[in-house]
């Protein structure tokens, strides 16, 4: 079993009572659309907070960005994982690419302004909306876990579901 695995078992047994009114609104709903609950968990820090929403209101709910999807800001990302914010910052504004990040830069602070700091693209969300479909069909309620990651501002973005009887 891998940690995300792990993680998503621990928040579920933990959080099950505060997710089992979107479990039976699910159950009782007898077509997929976009109102359909989901649940968003926010285990960045304690105690661990669910959001209950709908499928439309999930980007609203959860901060998406416009320019994380960029294959740039991925790899900035994913220095940053591995460096940390200021190195990894340096290193791609003085990079090859300086000047397409820092236009990526721009949009990404921008958009932290406004809405708070992204923990997933607009094509991740649309992932999810398609996800919240399949389990629809299979009983089962979409949910999003947002788990601190290694560093300051760093956080990983969990997908799983749960069988909507078993919670409620």
């Amino acid at each position: 079993m891998d940690d995300s695995t792990l993680v998503v078992r621990q928040l579920i047994n933990e959080l099950r009572d505060d997710m089992s009114e979107a479990g039976r609104e699910l159950r009782n709903r007898s077509t997929w659309d976009l109102q359909c609950p989901v649940v968003i968990i926010d285990a960045r820090s304690k105690p661990n907070r669910v959001v209950r929403t709908s499928v439309r209101g999930i980007t609203g709910a959860i901060a998406t960005s416009n320019v994380i999807d960029d294959p740039l800001m991925r790899s900035f990302l994913d220095r940053f994982r591995e460096v940390g914010a200021d190195e990894a910052l340096n290193e791609f504004l003085q990079g090859p690419e300086a000047e397409r990040f820092s236009e990526l830069w721009d949009i990404y602070n921008d958009e932290a302004q406004q809405q708070g700091l992204a923990v997933w693209s607009h094509s991740d969300a649309a992932k999810f909306v398609l996800k919240s479909k399949t389990c629809f069909d299979d009983g089962q309620l979409a949910c999003v876990a947002i788990t601190s990651g290694n560093h300051r501002d760093a956080h990983d973005v969990l997908t799983f579901s749960v069988d909507a009887c078993w919670l409620s």
